[in-house]
């Protein structure tokens, strides 16, 4: 089975309050309110657990935050690396409809200590585990010294020589930047994201899959690109794979992108073509169909709950696999945003 170490580098306290609807400048109460430990990597890796696949979760934490991880799921799966600070506050609101409201605190500066001490924690797991992914997740601090975001190059570098691929999920100019940097084998742009760092709207399948390809010329792997109303698609140099799952109902979107890419994540790597990759010496060869439907059903999982916590997958829509046609509209045109 594919072993993942996943860094969170902004870890998150979440707050989601169900109510019947929000209105604007007025008191509004909530029916229910859940309060956990969160972060994009971190619920990447709780899912891949609940599924029973070996991952590490490594969360920088404020050193007065710790007490928040005892009542967090899974925390057998948590490797801890104390940090100055406090734990940003995420806060949801979701109305009986489905609609939801986020108000997302900006992540909290690191000292140049701290972040080397978050690198060579993460790097130890990535040994220790012997693992097929490291997966890099969520908003990138900046560095209290330089003003400037976080700067990955020697985690990539480093992890890739212990023979673990890189999955990159994020947004804006750390995407734009590191999306065509040649130092990640997997992105997991939605088709907005795409368009932007290409510098064009999309209108057809096959764009997505040209501006795939594009990125792909400049050393990365594969492109996987979730296309809203459209399901996702996976681009590789050689291959396109495009699937699709409807979700029962849709209760609250936060985290669907998380455990869609846990799906993929389970599946991608065979365990057989792990094993003789690591017996070779060279990165397994990759099965992106079946990683496709299981993160749409995953994925489609999500959004039907209040929260990002899974609890089962028994309730998972199916997936399908839909032909590829190039000329396929898309319902929504992807457009630029950054």
């Amino acid at each position: 089975m594919n072993a993942v170490v996943t860094l969170t580098p902004a870890p998150v306290l979440d707050r989601t309050y169900l109510a019947e609807d929000l209105t604007v400048g007025k008191v509004n109460r909530a029916y229910e309110v859940h309060e956990y430990m969160s972060g994009k990597g971190l619920n990447v890796a709780r899912t891949l657990h609940l599924a029973k696949h070996p991952v590490s979760a490594v969360l920088p934490i404020g050193m007065q935050d710790q007490y928040l991880l005892f009542s967090t799921p899974f925390p057998q799966i948590l490797r801890i690396m104390p940090v100055q600070g406090r734990v940003r506050v995420n806060t949801t609101v979701v109305e009986r409809g489905g609609r939801t409201t986020n108000i997302n605190q900006q992540a909290i500066p690191f000292t140049q200590e701290d972040w080397h001490n978050v690198v060579e924690t993460t790097l130890e797991q990535v040994s220790d585990m012997n693992a097929d992914w490291l997966v890099v997740s969520g908003m990138h601090p900046k560095m209290i010294d330089t003003g400037l975001p976080i700067d990955l190059s020697e985690l990539f570098a480093r992890a890739r020589e212990l023979g673990a691929r890189v999955g990159l999920d994020t947004s804006g100019p750390e995407l734009k930047h590191w999306g065509r940097s040649g130092e990640v084998n997997l992105i997991k742009p939605n088709a907005d994201e795409l368009a932007s760092l290409v510098g064009h709207e999309l209108h057809t399948l096959g764009e997505v899959i040209d501006a795939g390809r594009e990125l792909i010329e400049t050393g990365l792997e594969i492109a996987l690109v979730s296309l809203g109303p459209d399901g996702a698609i996976a681009i590789t140099a050689d291959e396109a794979v495009w699937a699709s799952a409807v979700a029962p109902e849709v209760i609250n979107t936060t985290g669907a992108g998380d455990a869609f890419l846990a799906g993929f994540l389970s599946q991608v790597v065979s365990p057989e073509a792990s094993t003789a990759g690591r017996e070779n010496g060279t990165l397994p060869k990759l099965s992106p169909e079946a990683a496709l439907t299981t993160g749409c059903s995953w994925g489609a999982l999500a959004v039907s709950l209040p929260t990002t916590l899974i609890s089962s997958f028994g309730d998972a829509p199916k997936a399908v696999l839909r032909e590829v046609d190039p000329s396929y509209t898309l319902l929504e045109k992807a457009t630029v945003r950054y």
